[in-house]
């Protein structure tokens, strides 16, 4: 991300957010252990050939951590099958399936590269012969969905049958602080649209709305309200084939550097290779709003191999500038390359900035310098065994959160450093593996920790699922050991319920005093009400030596 630090703040997920260590290492052991939730992909019972047919599905619902695709059991996914998330026919995402209904999946961030947005097309390798449902908009070589932008990169013509499609949703979430008269309540309404019924103009849309009301000694003392607009834009298909000019505020998968901007793009894509450039400004965080502080220009250039190869692979390489007040902000080059095979899958991004005036003169910087690093490798060694590493150097991220947890607050304080392990699946239903990461940047210095985890699932009829991990972290100000259990089973073929503990012992490096313990329980319930609706319910209870508060979080979605 071009300009100044971009990681928007997000939303407050409770009081122990800002309860201090306790909760920072607490968040640390959930992500440190990917216990294939975070980074480690299960291996798919049936393997993916090039002689086996793809589907495609898409994005339906997307809460905290969880991703739902409009697909289960009966279009012949599996619990354990990897999707691959695209957006104009770029990969942006790997996914693991974690439990399913006939026709639904829950499914686990493993590795991104963008955030994922509902509407996005999700591709899979059917464990069966299914007429599996294609996103609309798509071809079953995983192009773009009718939900997902027609934009940099894209590889496929707009959608034959066009109308009106999108989702609308409704978001609570309340916390009590049990020790005193005090906590928040967040009502939240979100809206996401595509049209694609106005001729040669698709139009975009996904807008986040919130409003945050914090008591204190029973009474409501501040109000605010937040409205993040994450896509606004409308896209132009000229009548030469191949070219699209998007106006607005848009993302840009060919520019992953880039991310979010309010501007306008141009794209033209001639199969084997595109190229594009884009000008426009920068939004400004928290709030996403629209600022011209910052104004951002850039050109890009891809080659990519044949579409309908089982090994799919692409490099884009360009460049980008950023100007505040028209004094030179950053001007870098960059390259970027992907890899998805049968067995192996492979980002990595290099970006080498180019200094000048002050930041030679002054700052003492090199006139040349790579400064942003990140690739992410997972590799199904066999069937049985996979193996995942990755290292992260990027010094600013966008972060875009519904609610927050301890998972998504340990990566996106300790998103920069180190990371590297493997999963066994040993039969059909059971998992292990280990993991160590080393954390080397943000807000929390260096940090380091190894985990192990143990679970199984597709258990009877209920696909009844149990997980178990431990998690050893350390750094500058303490260490310790982090615990947790997960129980999840199918209620009926609609509804799946899944109960979790967890427990936390850390010691002070510096002072006996700080010792703590802190032990959360949660409760979560999701119902899909025909194929339309989708209803899901979130119970948390935390209690240690310094906090005790109760957190609910419910929301509901209509898909159209």
């Amino acid at each position: 991300m071009t300009g100044r630090d971009s990681s928007a703040t997000p939303p407050p997920r409770g009081l122990r957010g800002a309860a201090g260590p306790a909760a920072l290492l607490a968040a640390f052991g959930l992500a440190i252990v990917p216990a294939a939730a975070q980074q480690t992909p299960s291996a798919p019972a049936s393997p993916s050939t090039s002689t086996q047919a793809t589907a495609t599905t898409r994005v339906t619902y997307i809460s905290g951590p969880t991703v739902y695709v409009e697909a289960g059991r009966d279009d012949g996914i599996q619990s354990g099958d990897t999707l691959e998330v695209s957006r104009d026919g770029h990969p942006i995402a790997v996914l693991r399936v974690d439990y399913l209904s006939p026709h639904r999946a829950a499914c686990a961030v493993v590795s991104k590269t963008d955030e994922i947005a509902v509407g996005d097309a999700a591709r899979y390798t059917p464990t069966a012969p299914v007429a599996a449902p294609a996103a609309p908009g798509a071809s079953a070589a995983g192009a773009a969905p009718a939900a997902a932008a027609v934009g940099a990169g894209a590889t496929t013509s707009k959608k034959s049958s066009s109308g009106l499609h999108g989702r609308v949703g409704v978001r609570y979430l309340s916390v009590k602080d049990k020790t005193g008269d005090a906590g928040f309540s967040q009502p939240a309404l979100d809206l996401y649209l595509a049209d694609y019924g106005l001729g040669p103009v698709d139009l975009l849309l996904d807008v986040r709305a919130r409003r945050t009301y914090r008591a204190g000694n029973g009474d409501v003392d501040e109000v605010d309200s937040l409205n993040n607009v994450y896509r606004a834009s409308a896209v132009w298909h000229p009548g030469s084939a191949g070219q699209t000019v998007t106006l607005g505020r848009q993302f840009a998968p060919s520019l992953s550097v880039v991310s979010l901007f309010d501007g306008v793009l141009y794209d033209w894509n001639a199969g084997r290779f595109s190229l594009g450039g884009f000008a426009g400004t920068q939004p400004e965080p928290p709030a996403v709003q629209f600022s011209s502080d910052i104004r951002e220009y850039g050109g890009y250039w891809t080659y990519r191999g044949a579409p309908e190869s089982a090994k799919r692979w692409e490099i884009t390489t360009g460049a980008v500038g950023s100007y505040e007040e028209g004094d030179p902000n950053r001007e870098f080059i960059f390259v970027q390359g992907r890899y998805r095979g049968p067995e192996l899958n492979v980002f990595a991004v290099e970006q080498i900035d180019f200094y000048r005036g002050w930041k030679v003169d002054d700052a003492g910087e090199s006139s040349v310098s790579p400064s942003s690093t990140f690739a992410s490798l997972t590799w199904q060694a066999s069937g049985h065994v996979t193996l995942y590493g990755g290292y992260d150097s990027r010094r600013n991220v966008r972060l875009f959160r519904d609610r927050v947890t301890p998972a998504t607050e340990f990566d996106d304080s300790h998103r920069q450093g180190g990371w590297g392990g493997g999963s066994f699946r040993l039969g059909d239903h059971f998992d292990v593996g280990a993991d160590l990461r080393r954390s080397t940047g943000g807000p929390n210095g260096t940090a380091d920790g190894y985990a192990f985890n143990a679970g199984f699932d597709r258990l009877t009829a209920a696909n009844l699922s149990f997980t178990g991990r431990g998690t050893h972290y350390a750094n500058e100000e303490s260490d310790g050991w982090l615990y947790e259990l997960e129980i999840g089973g199918d209620v009926l073929t609609r509804a799946h319920l899944s109960a979790g503990a967890g427990r936390l012992d850390e010691t002070s490096a510096r002072e006996p005093a700080l010792d703590r313990t802190a032990d959360w329980y949660d409760l979560e319930v999701d119902v899909l009400v025909g194929r339309r609706w989708l209803l899901l319910l979130q119970l948390e209870r935390y209690t240690g030596d310094l906090e005790d508060n109760d957190q609910v979080y419910s929301s509901v979605g209509y898909r159209f």
